[in-house]
């Protein structure tokens, strides 16, 4: 995790940089929006490697969706409160040995890409909720890294669905298409972790995409595309329960000339806005 955490790092001064360069250059590009299909247009930087420049095309299909969440710990949400925002927990970035787009691929770029469409769509969905990335020099202190790895080890390995491990996809792929609320008690030791994170950095709710595992097939669609499997959850960690989570498993190919050689999250955003726009009020248990 912690190369993980300072490759994000790297990599948030690297944009802010090429923002500040691209602003004084006067020039921008442009990129498109997920359509209600999920399918995404997104524009592409110069790449030798990549084909022609242009849109990312993505079809998707092979889809599996699941939802649940806690009708209390939801409709007391404080869209005020503090949320402390979690690096991805375990990530996998499978890849063929020789992969022609797979140049700019990796866990560190797939967990900054990902941060950055849970920003905006917190951003867009709660936009008085205060944000602290617990990354060590950030919100964190340096001193702290040991214990955040420690951490997301002993929160992966948490008895939780079905008394499996919290990051075992197993629970959710049974439950394909299901959307429920549930409440689920927490065996002791996982609400204690959520609890001692929420009073170590006086927070109120922490994000926590658990698990993402991607992997590029440059035989899928026009110019290649990826599989893309993810556990993503909401945490009310002062009372140590869950409010929401969502697992999401695609296939996305290309239907374009240009490779996926970016923003692999981009088709996930719609699938977890539904999560933070829908009135949880007015759907059934299905």
């Amino acid at each position: 995790m912690k190369d993980r955490v300072f490759t994000r790092l790297v990599l948030i001064l690297t944009i802010c940089a090429g923002l500040f360069l691209q602003a004084c250059a006067g020039s921008g590009s442009g990129s498109g929006e997920n359509s209600s299909t999920g399918d995404s247009g997104m524009g592409d930087a110069p790449c030798t490697e990549c084909g022609e420049r242009g849109e990312i095309k993505l079809k998707i299909s092979k889809e599996k969706f699941y939802r649940e969440w806690n009708e209390a710990a939801y409709g007391r949400l404080d869209s005020t409160a503090m949320v402390g925002v979690l690096p991805t927990l375990k990530v996998t970035a499978g890849r063929p040995e020789t992969c022609r787009m797979c140049h700019s691929y990796s866990a560190d770029a797939l967990d900054f890409d990902l941060a950055h469409v849970e920003d905006s769509l917190f951003v867009a969905a709660f936009p008085k909720m205060r944000r602290e990335l617990l990354l060590p020099g950030m919100r964190l202190p340096e001193s702290d890294s040991l214990y955040m790895d420690s951490l997301s080890i002993a929160l992966l390995q948490s008895e939780f669905a079905d008394g499996k491990k919290l990051e075992d996809f197993t629970p959710w792929q049974e439950r394909d298409g299901v959307e429920q609320k549930l409440t689920r008690q927490l065996p002791d030791k996982f609400r204690n972790l959520l609890n001692e994170l929420a009073s170590r950095y006086e927070l109120r709710y922490v994000s926590m995409p658990v698990r993402l595992d991607v992997y590029m097939d440059p035989d899928l669609g026009s110019s290649g595309g990826y599989t893309w499997k993810i556990l993503w959850s909401l945490w009310d960690a002062r009372y140590g329960e869950l409010v929401f989570l969502i697992y999401s498993e695609f296939t996305a190919e290309t239907t374009s000339r240009v490779a996926p050689e970016k923003e692999w999250a981009a088709p996930f955003a719609a699938r977890l806005w539904k999560m933070f726009s829908t009135d949880l009020k007015k759907i059934e248990n299905r």
